[in-house]
């Protein structure tokens, strides 16, 4: 209700713009005056977003007006332009978020109508605030942060400057996880295997390819015969594109092994970097048998830790997460309101030096520890550099936007008639 409160009040603001009525100038700006108006528009609008507060003044907001008003002046001066048809579809979404609001189109409608607007004055209106938003951008990135070059000796300057502003880091609990994947175990890679070169062997002594792919293919494509149609590099994953690049029309490949399972690929015919072929799958899917032995496998380590054996040791030796197995299967430090989301209630429930049991998620199995506490401190500088920069880089755009800004409105006219 409040979000249709304040687009009624925005639409009203729209009206006013049309209104025919005596106005008092309150500003002058370069080539631009500001009306009463205009500021009562700004102050409604600031009021509907809930932006206004005791601490910012009517003055302030009128200097706001006068700032923008001359830095849209200085854009169309120095002949900055923007995307147009960018800057439409952007005022159409905007229309859409706000007809959105209303239970229909008539409803929305009908309350334009009460503010004297169509759908596409609203829209003009969008446009409007949409690029002169762009051009202010545009000139300020171009006559302020373009200009911005930070060394290293002022982000150590800033960091030795505000060294005791900064907040040290919250204690922290380490994680780490031990993660195998449910997959096909030798045996059952090896059926697959066998019977895929079965499929092969028919086809060197001369069965039509499309029959076998409908018969034993176990993808989608066998009602197709196994024809996948055209396509180019980039398309497939590599070990099948490399096999089909490398064919030449007719030929059939050898076995392939892709994620997927395993192939065998025809080529029918190739026009210019682009081939059609036709394949035949077997997938490798994990038996329950393949299952039970992964899930015994886990219970296994479960029992390793329960005896004692180190939790790093068995993470490098046993998790199949590469980027976490080297370093001893750590994740990370958590406050407990950033534990993993999936995983956070049985993280919760367990003390330091301890883990959960076997975690099943899909086809992947994990183990998590609560591995120690790691107390509150200072945080390192290597830690926040990359904050320290962001906080230098916003300092000097502020100085130099404020002498920007000085500089602008010193060879500008401007004069204020508010009265207080």
């Amino acid at each position: 209700m409040r979000r249709i409160v304040s687009i009624i009040i925005l639409l009203t603001c729209i009206s006013m713009l049309r209104a025919e009525i005596v106005d008092k100038i309150i500003a002058k700006a370069g080539r631009e005056i500001i009306l009463q108006s205009d500021l009562d528009k700004r102050l409604q609008q600031l009021q509907a977003a809930g932006m206004l507060n005791q601490e910012i003044t009517t003055l302030d907001i009128l200097n706001d007006m006068i700032e923008s008003e001359l830095i849209l002046q200085k854009a169309k001066q120095e002949k900055y332009e923007v995307d147009e048809d960018n800057i439409r579809n952007m005022a159409g979404e905007q229309i859409k978020q706000i007809a959105s609001q209303f239970s229909t189109e008539f409803e929305f409608k009908q309350e334009l109508k009460k503010a004297g607007l169509t759908v596409p004055d609203l829209k003009d209106y969008y446009i409007e605030i949409i690029t002169e938003q762009n051009l202010k951008e545009l000139i300020i990135k171009n006559e302020i942060k373009n200009k911005i070059h930070i060394t290293e000796v002022e982000v150590e300057d800033y960091y030795n400057e505000h060294k005791d502003e900064i907040p040290t880091s919250p204690a922290m609990d380490q994680i780490g996880m031990i993660v195998r994947s449910i997959k096909a175990g030798k045996e059952t890679k090896n059926k697959a295997l066998v019977e895929i070169n079965k499929l092969r062997d028919k086809l060197i002594e001369g069965t039509e390819f499309a029959e076998l792919a409908k018969e034993y293919s176990d993808c989608p494509s066998k009602a197709n015969g196994g024809n996948l149609g055209f396509f180019g590099k980039g398309t497939m994953v590599k070990p099948f594109e490399d096999a089909a690049f490398g064919l030449m029309p007719g030929e059939i490949s050898e076995v392939v092994e892709t994620q997927f399972g395993y192939h065998i690929i025809k080529v029918d015919e190739i026009k210019e970097d682009e081939v059609k072929a036709s394949h035949i799958l077997k997938k490798i899917e994990p038996t329950e048998e393949d299952i039970q032995a992964e899930i015994q496998l886990i219970e296994n380590i479960l029992v390793k830790m329960e005896n004692g054996e180190d939790f790093n040791e068995l993470a490098k030796t046993y998790s199949e997460d590469d980027s976490t197995a080297v370093k001893g299967g750590i994740i990370g430090e958590f406050v407990k309101e950033e534990y993993p989301e999936l995983f956070k209630e049985k993280l919760e429930n367990i003390d330091y030096g301890g883990h959960t049991s076997l975690i099943r998620e899909g086809d992947n199995l994990y183990i998590f520890a609560k591995l120690k506490l790691i107390p509150e401190k200072e945080y390192r500088y290597d830690e926040i550099y990359d904050r320290l920069r962001e906080l230098v880089i916003n300092q000097k755009e502020i100085e130099l936007y404020e002498k920007w800004i000085t500089a602008l409105i010193q060879e500008s006219y401007v004069e204020i008639l508010l009265e207080d």
